[in-house]
């Protein structure tokens, strides 16, 4: 429990100097996060030292300097591109290369790639700095009141089969938490800058927990389809990257959407 917390502490510690750093920063950190995480998937796929493994990383830098360089409008066309090149070498490499291991290339990119670029793009916002807090409302946060909320009322299960400790009172409790937690963070914000956001924080903090839900229960069914405990051993005490953020990465985009559609 000691290395948990410790390695919690100090990773606390280099995302908010990451994001208190600015955009370059932010960006370094997607980049580091989301080649980490491929590596860790692709590992688990058993892909990351072959030849459409390495086409994953690839397109994935691809996609980060569009981010980079502000070209999304070619987004389509990216995503075209990503499928005809994967399968291509899918075709070319048939003997030694299944269907699973294509989709999981594929799966790499738009599971861990792109949605992991959207730390970045919240960080650039207008007071994206303060929006980026909101992430951390609806995943780290939404999980700890969803944690204690089911320790202590906890009966019916949510999915048993994937994360036996989750509960249905428990997932509630996490939604409303993060809901009441994002409303207050907004109203006392939005007070600072002559803003009107609580109504918007509330909204992101109670979706962004419903979809960190997700996130977590999709990494724990990959792990299980695979039968792995960890995706890795970066982090002491938490594994991997991807079993630390893996409410994060669905949590992201939706943060980022939500801030630009309400937030005037």
């Amino acid at each position: 429990m000691k290395v948990r917390i410790l390695s919690a502490i100090v990773l606390t510690i280099i995302l908010v100097g990451a994001v208190a750093g600015g955009g370059i920063t932010t960006f370094i950190l997607s980049l580091f996060c989301t080649a980490v995480g491929m590596m860790e998937l692709y590992r688990v796929a058993g892909v990351h030292k072959k030849a459409i493994g390495i086409a994953g990383y690839l397109l994935a830098a691809g996609y980060y300097a569009m981010v980079w360089f502000n070209l999304m409008e070619h987004m389509a066309l990216f995503s075209v591109m990503s499928a005809i090149i994967i399968m291509s070498m899918y075709v070319i490499g048939f003997k030694h290369i299944t269907a699973k291991e294509a989709a999981m290339t594929f799966l790499g990119i738009y599971y861990v790639a792109i949605p992991l670029s959207y730390l970045y793009q919240i960080r650039i916002l207008e007071n994206g700095i303060f929006i980026f807090i909101l992430v951390f409302v609806c995943s780290w946060i939404a999980d700890t009141c969803a944690y204690f909320v089911g320790s202590a009322i906890g009966k019916h299960k949510l999915v048993p089969v994937l994360s036996p400790k989750k509960s249905v009172e428990g997932a509630i409790g996490g939604v409303a938490g993060s809901a009441i937690i994002g409303g207050i963070y907004g109203l006392v914000l939005g007070n600072i800058i002559n803003k009107e956001l609580w109504l918007s924080f509330a909204i992101i903090g109670a979706a962004g927990a419903v979809i960190s839900i997700f996130g977590d229960l999709a990494a724990s069914a990959i792990k299980r389809n695979y039968d792995v405990k960890d995706y890795g051993k970066l982090i002491p005490g938490h594994g991997g990257i991807l079993d630390r953020f893996d409410s994060m990465i669905f949590v992201a985009p939706i943060v980022f959407y939500i801030a630009k559609l309400t937030i005037k």
